[in-house]
């Protein structure tokens, strides 16, 4: 297989004309192509996960198409500090691994590093023991050179299964390793038609549940708001200073009714009442539309306040955070009330989604994603920076804004999905859609000024 990094040209990517100064929120052109690395897997290829490991290299996971014969697989890409393939991971900087085997359908949802630059993989696939609908979590760990540890459950792969009913569908969503490198993953499990729940996992370092927690090393958090639609679900994951687990998500109150959903455990799985009095808080922007607001990324600042950022509806969809002090309660010289959103409403129906953040040591909280350009499947590339009080930094691209267009062809569907702190940059992932009308993994890296503490870093 030969890596393919599309050469992109063109204003779109050019963050200064020559003998202009660089400004923050502009590409940094010594990145890859011009700010931009596109990796081309020959098929349809999306970058859910972004991290950052201890040398500097840059690790996109996601997934990959293979047809109607081989399904969907997890994929995984490592490029090294500058934005160039590292081709001392599996030969050419990526690797497909098929975790359910022949057409099943593996979908990966985030991607970290651990403090041994090992690679997981999480996600869902095909229930080990059963067939049919039912789906389990799937995590895969990569070694250093992209192979798989087989020292993770045997074979590199592992599963867990809350089979709480319905169609037993569980997927993971995020993980993140303890510091004596177990494994803490979250996402949602099924519990009956328009139920879920949020789900917990504590994996050992070989992949194996952890009976020390919760009894089983699973647990399960209903806020079940509304008896019409009990959906919640878990899309993030960090742990806090005393460590203390915090999960983000959405819970449902009824159809096309979502607010955000946060919990804190104890280490030990329990709920934490000092937290929002019972371990769980919720948060209803309710700007209009459908009132669905859905949590995607969790941060933790380093003075331990609480980020979580994701999106509301406005008629469209809006980029939406929330900041909470240490109890769970807003912040209040944060925004209104704690709360902030941010419409771009370019075109279409205004589907402005944030996946991703990313709080820089001086406080400041950059959000991105995606932004509709018009009604025909044109998406961009968004960033968006905020000050400390929740107000757009204007130093931030135009206005704390910034949008980056690759259009290089087909739906011209591009967007990012996770961002990291790199050396005193931002680092981002995502997706773009090439001239063959599929997808590839992208990353991108933006200049952001700042003196950073190099030991804050999110995994």
């Amino acid at each position: 297989m030969h890596l393919r990094i599309l050469q992109t040209a063109g204003a779109s990517l050019a963050f200064a004309a020559a003998g202009v100064s660089a400004h923050d929120g502009d590409l940094d052109r010594s990145f890859g192509t011009d700010g931009l690395t596109i990796i081309d897997f020959g098929a349809s290829a999306t970058a859910f996960g972004l991290a950052i490991d201890s040398n500097s290299r840059v690790v996109l996971g996601g997934t990959v198409e293979g047809g109607a014969a081989t399904g969907t697989d997890f994929a995984a890409a490592r490029l090294t500090p500058d934005g160039v393939p590292d081709t001392s991971f599996s030969f050419d900087g990526w690797t497909t691994i098929a975790v359910g085997g022949g057409a099943a359908y593996d979908g990966t949802f985030n991607t970290i590093v651990q403090s041994d630059n090992k690679i997981v993989i999480v996600g869902e696939g095909p229930d080990t023991d059963a067939s049919g609908d039912d789906s389990d979590f799937k995590l895969v760990r990569l070694n250093t050179d992209g192979t798989l540890d087989t020292s993770f459950s045997g074979d590199g792969k592992a599963y867990v299964n809350f089979d709480l009913g319905g169609l037993n569908s569980d997927r993971a969503l995020d993980a993140v390793q303890l510091g004596n490198g177990k494994l803490i993953v979250v996402g949602t499990a099924e519990v009956d038609t328009n139920n879920s729940d949020f789900a917990i996992a504590r994996l050992n370092v070989d992949g194996t549940r952890d009976t020390s927690f919760s009894g089983d090393g699973r647990e399960t958090i209903a806020f079940d708001l509304d008896p019409s639609n009990l959906i919640d679900i878990a899309s993030s994951v960090a742990i806090d200073a005393n460590g203390n687990i915090l999960v983000a998500g959405a819970a449902g109150k009824a159809t096309g009714d979502y607010d955000f959903a946060i919990a804190r455990l104890t280490p030990a799985g329990v709920l934490d009442p000092n937290f929002g009095g019972d371990g769980r808080v919720t948060v209803a922007f309710d700007i209009g539309g459908s009132l669905d607001d859905e949590a995607t990324e969790l941060i933790i600042a380093p003075d331990g306040s609480i980020f979580v950022t994701g999106v509301s509806t406005d008629n469209g969809y809006d980029f939406a955070a929330v900041k909470l002090q240490p109890d769970g309660t807003p912040d209040p010289t944060f925004g209104t009330g704690g709360k902030v959103t941010v419409p771009f409403d370019f075109g279409g129906d205004d589907v402005d989604v944030s996946y991703g953040a990313v709080v820089q040591p001086d406080g400041k909280l950059v959000m991105v994603g995606l932004v509709q350009i018009n009604g025909t499947g044109d998406s961009d590339m968004a960033l968006v920076r905020f000050n400390t009080d929740g107000t757009l930094d204007d130093t931030f691209g135009f206005g704390g804004k910034k949008i980056i267009a690759p259009n290089l062809g087909g739906t011209m569907n591009d967007g990012a999905v996770r961002a990291r702190i790199q050396n005193g940059y931002l680092v981002f992932g995502g997706i773009v859609t090439t001239a063959t009308g599929y997808t590839s993994f992208a990353a991108g890296r933006v200049i952001i000024d700042t003196i950073f503490d190099s030991g804050f870093e999110q995994p």
